[in-house]
């Protein structure tokens, strides 16, 4: 008859849970929800499953069963294989994935990450975390330059509603330019002749 089984019987899935009326929902509040900054409540349920597949060990999971209460997203369903994390902590490592993926979306887009031309690996891992730095000293930096009443740069054909990176970065260049730049220029127009000794 061969090994003994290493799974037990299907649970239902998870589509069967989400219509069945006797599923129990525990309401929480999770912060920066797409975009909403205050919080926003969802209603849960979890447990903890086996995943199976032919030829591999069986793993324990934890699934999360996420229903909008004013349905104005669709249900969605996040797993865990470190079953020890609570449901609302699963749920905040998805919401916080999506602020990392920005942050090395906008360093490939504006400071050439993924650009290097090194061939070690020395030399890459020394460029990437180089290139990070700057990003956050920018970041922190245009958070005291721009403020909520600051107007995002747009082009014609498309307006932003809120500041972006590109936005922080021009803010930082333009306090170097005017700060550094222009404050070691004379206030009038006349021209200043050096006098060198020994020159004529």
């Amino acid at each position: 008859m061969g090994r003994p089984a290493q799974k037990g019987r299907a649970l239902p899935k998870l589509k069967t849970l989400l219509a069945n009326p006797a599923t129990r929902w525990t309401s929480i509040l999770v912060s920066a929800w797409y975009g909403h900054l205050n919080g926003k409540t969802l209603e849960i349920t979890s447990d903890i499953a086996l995943w199976y597949r032919p030829g591999t060990p069986v793993l324990p999971a934890r699934w999360v069963l996420v229903r909008d209460p004013d349905g104005k997203r669709e249900p969605q369903a996040f797993f865990s294989t470190d079953i020890t994390l609570e449901p609302a902590d699963i749920i905040a490592l998805y919401v916080r994935r999506w602020q990392i993926e920005v942050t090395f979306a906008e360093t490939r887009a504006h400071l050439g990450v993924e650009t290097q031309r090194q061939w070690t690996d020395k030399a890459i891992a020394r460029t990437t975390p180089a290139l990070l730095g700057p990003y956050s000293l920018i970041s922190l930096w245009a958070g005291d330059l721009l403020t909520n009443k600051s107007n995002p740069y747009s082009a014609a054909w498309y307006r932003k509603t809120s500041l972006t990176f590109s936005d922080a970065i021009g803010a930082v260049r333009l306090q170097l330019w005017v700060g550094d730049i222009n404050q070691q220029s004379p206030p009038h127009r006349e021209p200043h002749y050096i006098e060198v000794a020994g020159l004529i």
